[in-house]
């Protein structure tokens, strides 16, 4: 009977974690009755070896270094939908690969930098009875492997809990476009082609043309681009705007457009206002060869009084009146600027100038760019999606809730990388809906808002986002020819010509005269006339002033001397806002760090004094260095009515060390704590099904989800002091808490739930 219980309250147990620890919480705890594997039984090739490590599960892990596969065998009694955690380290900084299941792509895997292994969350995967195949294939390389959980998975809701606009002054058409998106997400996904630039290789309508001719429908969405138009070096009008007034005015379509800005690529020497050769603009980090490609200062551009924000407001100020005239006609844009700024993953992995100087800069600029030209320039007919990757490290380049409307991700996993000539399409077509990523970023960033496909090579098939679930809101497919030659919409290794004609031709799929004839009237009532303002077109300079509620928390830095020899730990002594978030990290020289140099974490929350005491292992430090760096990196304090965060200061006010390389958590004793309450493990003067989710966080990472010493004695319910606080403990209070066992009974035996 305890197994069969078991197996049935594994999903009741995680959406009970999830409900009391968020949607986030628990993809990384090892639930009872989960399946275990270990890499080291896998099949390997390449420069992949089995290592012995004392602290890995069985002993032993695979290292990863500069190629190499790894393909594990994943046995399943029952197909079905799955949540992986893979247990795994970068080696030297953050890492990613390759990883497949039975050979379909499901995305990447994103490995946090560790000296161990963490736990990596892959949730939405399918798996088939019997033996399935999950492949990591080299990307970055440089990565340890211990081993892969096997859960089980509950889709959460496919919808976005923030259903407004972050502009409260969004215009009717804007808010009533916002409103249709919203009442499609999950149910639907609608269909989108970027267009060409103006001097492409090829006409402006031949991707709608191709469309249309092969399947009868022309996408929902068309995707522009205003980086040519708006840039001050060499753009010009290339009708931009008219064509998207015609697509949506005249054709009922949506209109989205991203926003390719160059810089010189020598700011020093260039006067403002000067036109020069496009050759002698980029808006690329580094030239082929591996120099830098602009001087351009991007922390400059948000500055006034400084040449690189002059140049910046030129560009915004072109923009701004171009939107204007868009709004003036009724047309809102879904508009996605500064976009894929992460890159290649990392705070130095951008690809192009505007996140060249990592994420803090990166996020003042989209701040900037929002406030210009919403609140300066009177733009209230943008939909703002910002671009995510799924890196560990891509929420620190989140701008907040608050100037974002929509997430998108930029899916190219048909797509590799030769440096001998470039982006290229891979040997084999893959048409993945790559769920594991959609749910991935929706967790990442708790659902708040809708993700959408906002480029992509393939755009997977109607049976693969619908069987696994892929809640996509668009898709954009990426022009054919460019500076590569890549056709990504007619090469069949991205789509093929059948299933482009089944999902343009799918219920599942919107297409562009399936759209609502009153799509920009119907779907909200008109807005409040005191919230509209007059818009600005003219050149003015944008006001930077910030009051104490736009406050945003900078890096802090202490420098401090560490104790000879061996480490133990540091407990920080921390005064801020009361019951804020706060958290950082204890910087030191590591030649196998990245950039010579790592971090360990840590966190907290402060007390209703504004007081947080936290303490850090430091045993990870090498026992002859004598210096470090304490660092804060945020502080804020959420509020749940707003379902927004804020800003507030805090200072380290006083740290000690301890000579113990164990952390100084409460001594063990040879007497037990008393116990209160049977099954009331957390304390709280109760037993429910936050209990067992309790014992099962101290089951599987002790460490991190501590009990009290009463709640040790209180938890230890299934077969006391005997077999010690196990996932049959859980059981037992499960069975309390749905009432087929009365907690007058505990503790019990074995034989009494048989």
């Amino acid at each position: 009977m305890y197994q069969k219980l078991l197996n049935k309250a594994g999903a009741a147990i995680i959406a009970g974690a999830m409900a009391v620890n968020g949607v986030a919480s628990l993809p990384t705890i090892i639930a009872a009755g989960s399946t275990k594997f270990e890499f080291e039984d896998a099949t390997i090739s390449g420069d992949v070896t089995v290592e012995t490590d004392a602290s890995a599960s069985g002993g032993s892990y695979l290292k990863m270094t500069e190629s190499g596969t790894i393909e594990l065998t994943i046995t399943m009694d029952t197909a079905g939908t799955y949540n992986l955690t893979v247990y795994a380290g970068g080696i030297g900084g953050d890492k990613q690969q390759g990883l497949a299941i039975n050979g379909k792509s499901v995305g990447s895997l994103s490995i946090p930098s560790s000296s161990g292994y963490e736990a990596i969350s892959v949730p939405g995967v399918k798996l088939e009875a019997g033996a399935n195949t999950m492949t990591i294939t080299k990307s970055w390389g440089w990565s340890n492997f211990d081993y892969v959980e096997v859960s089980t998975f509950d889709y959460p809701e496919i919808k976005a809990t923030q259903t407004d606009l972050t502009d409260i002054k969004a215009s009717d058409e804007t808010r009533s476009l916002f409103a249709y998106l919203n009442s499609v997400y999950g149910e639907h996904i609608l269909s989108g082609q970027q267009e060409i630039y103006q001097y492409g290789p090829h006409g402006l309508e031949t991707e709608f043309e191709y469309l249309y001719n092969t399947t009868g429908h022309y996408p929902a969405i068309r995707g522009f681009d205003y980086g040519n138009f708006t840039c001050p070096a060499f753009g010009s009008d290339d009708g931009s705007t008219e064509r998207v007034i015609d697509w949506v005015k005249n054709n009922n379509g949506i209109a989205t457009a991203s926003w390719h800005i160059n810089v010189p690529k020598d700011m020093e020497s260039y006067t403002i206002g000067s036109r020069i050769d496009w050759s002698q603009t980029t808006y690329a980090v580094k030239n082929d060869d591996g120099s830098e490609a602009t001087n351009f200062v991007t922390s400059n551009a948000y500055k006034e009084g400084t040449k690189e924000n002059e140049y910046y407001l030129q560009a915004l100020t072109t923009l701004a009146a171009e939107f204007n005239k868009l709004e003036e006609e009724g047309v809102p844009v879904i508009w996605r600027p500064l976009h894929e700024a992460e890159g290649g993953g990392g705070e130095n992995g951008s690809w192009f100038w505007w996140g060249k100087e990592g994420s803090a800069v990166y996020k003042e600029l989209w701040k900037y760019t929002y406030k210009t030209l919403t609140e300066d320039f009177g733009c209230h007919n943008l939909i703002w999606e910002w671009n995510s990757y799924d890196f560990p490290t891509s929420a620190n380049w989140y701008p907040g809730d608050e100037y974002v409307d929509i997430i998108g991700y930029d899916k190219y996993n048909c797509t590799k990388y030769l440096e001998e000539n470039n982006w290229q399409p891979s040997m084999e077509h893959d048409d993945s809906a790559i769920a594991s990523t959609f749910y991935s970023i929706m967790e990442r960033y708790n659902s708040a808002k809708m993700v959408a496909m906002a480029e992509n090579d393939c755009f997977s098939t109607v049976d693969n986002l619908v069987n696994d679930k892929a809640g996509w809101l668009y898709f954009c497919t990426w022009y054919d020819g460019g500076s590569d030659n890549i056709n990504f919409l007619t090469n069949p290794i991205f789509n093929t010509e059948a299933d482009t004609i089944a999902m343009y031709q799918s219920d599942y799929c919107i297409t562009r005269d399936e759209l609502p004839e009153d799509l920009y009237t119907k779907f909200v009532e008109p807005v409040d006339p005191a919230l509209t303002t007059t818009k600005v077109t003219t050149a003015s300079t944008p006001s930077t002033t910030t009051s104490a509620a736009d406050f945003v928390f900078a890096v802090k830095k202490y420098p401090v001397t560490l104790p000879e020899g061996e480490k133990g730990t540091i407990t920080l002594e921390i005064e801020g806002e009361p019951t804020a978030s706060i958290g950082g990290g204890i910087g030191f020289a590591d030649p196998d760090g990245e950039n010579g140099w790592t971090n360990i974490e840590w966190s907290g929350n402060a007390d209703a004094k504004g007081k947080l005491t936290v303490e850090v292992d430091l045993s990870a430090v090498p026992v002859e260095d004598t210096t470090a760096e304490v660092q804060i990196w945020w502080s804020n304090v959420w509020d749940n009515a707003t379902e927004s965060s804020t800003d507030y200061d805090c200072e380290l006010v006083d740290y000690s060390f301890s000579t113990s390389a164990e952390p100084t958590t409460e001594p063990e004793t040879d007497e037990p704590a008393e116990v209160t309450l049977y099954g009331d493990a957390n304390v709280d003067g109760k037993v429910d099904l936050q209990d067992a989710v309790a014992i099962l966080q101290y089951v599987a990472l002790e460490a991190k989800y501590p009990l009290q010493p009463v709640g040790k004695a209180n938890a230890d319910v299934f077969e006391n002091g005997s077999s010690g606080i196990n996932g049959k403990d859980a059981l037992v209070v499960m069975m309390v808490d749905a009432k087929t066992l009365a907690q007058s009974d505990l503790p019990v035996e074995a034989k009494d739930i048989e």
